[in-house]
């Protein structure tokens, strides 16, 4: 019996990490399209900011029905994700109005909101004892896709333009919405709940316990820095250190390759020493970086930061991902992740704006301080997130 389990474990997370690839191969776009975009359609910095910052405005209204409906039927919903996801990829393309520019991308968002929550609680059921190593494993089909989405854009510019890489990115995407639903019709059927089941029976107050409140509150302010770093990185590289557009997009694609390292490697630690432990040593390595960061020097330098950076941030998502099941209820862990995704949200559709205009006035080199500053009452909450756990 213990081989077939295996078994399923592993299929289930070589569905769950290609599906992350996909999902993932958008996220990465915005930053390296930002300059191009501004200059395109001649908009402002600050305007162009929208396109990160509206989008997660509309996942807060959409990830908790999601989340609810996802802990009942998690292989529509994962379906579902892909098809949203290719409407936007479609539309962005054709357009050249912000409006439907800024639509296009609210889609592509809003498929990434459909599809993790689900993701995220089927990769947490897939064996209870390495549930770092599982989520590492999922996390790792993310890293593939934010180098596949960057590099794709630097090698077609020069001479295709940024808009084919979507059009090679949409039948991919509509393919893997026909596998999730075959897949999911097949296999994850025992995944859902019972139709008769309460959606939120016992209240949110059996959902927001102590725990989870800390866990959130961790996640906000780790993925606030997070998003700073990856939505304005390429916009130093460029106004900064005087990089092309098409460079500052390959470095930006190579650098998520080493989140293959950083994914499982946080896993297996996680897992090997505890998730809480290691979470606060990838912290203190991630604020030393950022410190170090602006005084590099050279192209290879500064592409080697860069690539330790974000083998760093992939290290941590598996343990915060984790830790977040572990302060959570496993019949509504969909919905416990929806909710903490509502409130990264939230914070997120205000961090870039805000951003965008401290970076006009000092400088794109605001950003390190800003996550240095944001980093250090996040290990703070793990260290307490450790000791809750333990009671």
């Amino acid at each position: 019996m213990v081989e077939p389990q295996r078994s399923n474990s592993n299929t289930l997370l070589a569905f769950l990490a290609s599906t992350h690839f996909i999902i993932h191969v958008y996220t990465q776009l915005l930053p390296v399209l930002l300059l191009p975009l501004r200059d395109e359609l001649g908009v402002s910095l600050v305007q162009i900011s929208l396109l990160a910052s509206v989008p997660r405005l509309l996942n807060v209204v959409t990830y908790i029905p999601s989340g609810i409906t996802a802990d009942r039927y998690p292989a529509l919903i994962l379906t579902a994700s892909f098809v949203v996801t290719a409407l936007g990829a479609l539309l962005i393309p054709i357009s050249k109005d912000f409006n439907f520019i800024l639509v296009g991308f609210a889609l592509l968002s809003l498929g990434s909101t459909l599809y993790h929550p689900p993701s995220l609680k089927l990769a947490s059921e897939s064996d209870a004892r390495r549930m770092s190593l599982a989520m590492g494993i999922h996390n790792a089909g993310a890293s593939l896709g934010f180098a596949a989405g960057p590099l794709l854009v630097g090698a077609l510019m020069p001479k295709l333009g940024w808009r084919t890489s979507f059009f090679i990115w949409v039948p991919l995407t509509l393919t893997m919405a026909g596998i999730s639903f075959v897949y999911g019709t097949r296999r994850l059927r025992s995944s859902e709940a019972e139709p008769g089941a309460p959606l939120l029976e016992g209240g949110l107050k059996s959902i927001l316990t102590l725990g989870f409140v800390t866990v959130v509150a961790m996640s906000v302010l780790v993925e606030g820095t997070f998003n700073v770093l990856f939505t304005f990185m390429p916009t130093y590289f460029t106004l900064e250190r005087g990089m092309s557009y098409g460079l500052a997009s390959v470095i930006s694609g190579l650098g998520p390759l080493t989140g293959l390292v950083g994914s499982f490697a946080g896993g297996f630690s996680g897992d090997r020493f505890g998730r809480y432990r290691m979470g606060v040593v990838v912290l203190l390595a991630v604020s030393a970086l950022m410190a170090l960061f602006p005084y590099s020097t050279g192209l290879w330098t500064l592409a080697a930061a860069y690539a330790v950076y974000r083998c760093l941030q992939a290290a941590f998502m598996p343990l915060m991902n984790s830790m977040i099941a572990a302060h959570s209820s496993p019949e509504r862990r969909s919905l416990s992740f929806s909710i903490n995704f509502v409130a990264v949200n939230v914070f997120g559709a205000v961090v870039p704006t805000a951003t965008s205009v401290l970076i006009e006035r000092y400088g794109t080199t605001v950003i390190f301080p800003i996550s240095i500053a944001a980093l250090v009452p996040t290990m703070g909450l793990i260290v307490l997130l450790g000791k809750i756990r333990k009671t």
